[in-house]
């Protein structure tokens, strides 16, 4: 799967898993944190869902918030870790 590919499943999870998120017009640098969307409550159940879907384990260090402020930083992350 390449970073694109990523993205783009990144964007599908977050619309189908955080309740209102469908409604968002999500590009890669769309805010997601500090724009209000998403909240830590948010962060912790996508973790576990991107997880699942990408077969990988994402580090305690890797859970910095910036690390998951938009598509673009998320995928940055799930693409290091496969």
């Amino acid at each position: 799967m390449n970073r694109q590919e990523i993205e783009a499943k990144v964007a599908e999870l977050i619309r189908t898993n955080i309740d209102g998120a469908e409604s968002i017009e999500l590009t890669e640098d769309t805010m997601l944190i500090t724009g209000g969307y998403i909240d830590s409550f948010d962060i912790v159940s996508l973790i576990s869902v991107f997880e699942a879907e990408f077969g990988i384990t994402l580090p305690f260090d890797d859970l910095e918030l910036e690390n998951f402020d938009t598509v673009s930083s998320i995928a940055d992350v799930i693409f290091s870790r496969m």
